[in-house]
């Protein structure tokens, strides 16, 4: 049985797919199980890179999804499959450096902690180099801390972490979509899956704490997205949307104290709506703010 299991996510990307398991694959760790989850790719590239790599590297095993069923569905299935100690997630337009899992996993070992991750640098997209580093979460042994530590950094970087793959199969059911109306669902896709991984992140910190694992050895290298773009004007439309906003803060409010309860943590149960409530009232200030800024210049 390896100690660490990877699980690539991989979906009509042949070329990225083919640097993401490259960089798994050359890994200077070497005590690996590699699970590449395919969720249905059309693009018959993808299912030949991954069959020569497997057909190379007795550590990989394949999953093959005859239908496209939604990103969260591919992610739990490659930790459903996992088998090691540990786990990490690795996207297909996602690399490491070589020496990521061997600095991570040792860090990993000496803190203790449920969650080790490295340095994230995006790249594939337009950004200022100021910008390519993301914000990064501090080291905290103390559960509260670690929990608090994240409601403050709101970011889900962290989610492409280490952590132990028991606890993070019996928190892989809250990776699901949020329930939102199919209209408005249609209207505003990223509704449905913004914010899903807040939850198994909470509940991993409610049990463990983090260890930030940064270094020029440790460098998690992520593919850029293009930001949401703004109405420039208001609208009833907005109402709606403000509403489902409402609706998922509330879904995470009782995922969050799910996934401290399924981490047999009730410290993190009780903060669980103090944190949904400073998220929500923290990015409501931001909307706000952004808008008003938008006001100004047209």
């Amino acid at each position: 049985m390896a100690t660490v299991s990877v699980g690539i996510v991989s979906y009509n990307r042949p070329e990225l797919l083919k640097r993401a398991i490259e960089s798994a694959v050359s890994q200077s760790y070497r005590d690996l199980e590699i699970i590449i989850s395919d969720n249905g790719s059309t693009d018959p590239r993808v299912r030949h890179i991954i069959e020569q790599f497997a057909a190379n590297d007795p550590r990989i095993k394949c999953l093959f999804h005859p239908v496209n069923q939604g990103a969260f569905f591919n992610f739990r299935e490659a930790l459903n499959a996992a088998t090691g100690r540990y786990f990490i997630w690795l996207a297909d337009d996602d690399y490491w450096c070589s020496e990521y899992l061997a600095h991570i996993a040792a860090k990993a070992g000496q803190s203790g902690a449920a969650l080790t991750y490295g340095r994230c640098e995006i790249i594939d997209a337009e950004q200022g180099s100021d910008d390519r580093v993301v914000k990064e979460m501090a080291t905290a042994s103390s559960r509260l801390a670690a929990m608090a530590n994240f409601v403050r950094l709101d970011t889900d970087a962290v989610f492409y972490g280490l952590f132990p793959t028991a606890l993070g199969q019996r928190l892989a059911g809250l990776l699901r979509f949020w329930r939102i109306p199919p209209k408005l669902a249609a209207a505003w896709p990223f509704l449905e899956y913004n914010f899903v991984s807040y939850a198994f992140i909470f509940g991993l910190l409610s049990s463990g704490g983090y260890c930030n694992a940064s270094s020029e050895h440790a460098v998690h290298f992520v593919g850029g997205r293009a930001p949401f773009p703004h109405s420039p004007t208001l609208g009833w439309r907005h109402l709606w949307l403000f509403l489902m906003y409402v609706s998922v803060h509330l879904q995470m409010a009782g995922r969050f104290a799910h996934a401290a309860y399924s981490a047999a943590s009730w410290p993190g149960v009780l903060f669980s709506p103090v944190a949904v409530g400073y998220l929500f009232c923290r990015r409501l200030g931001m909307i706000l703010s952004q808008r008003l800024n938008t006001m100004k210049k047209v």
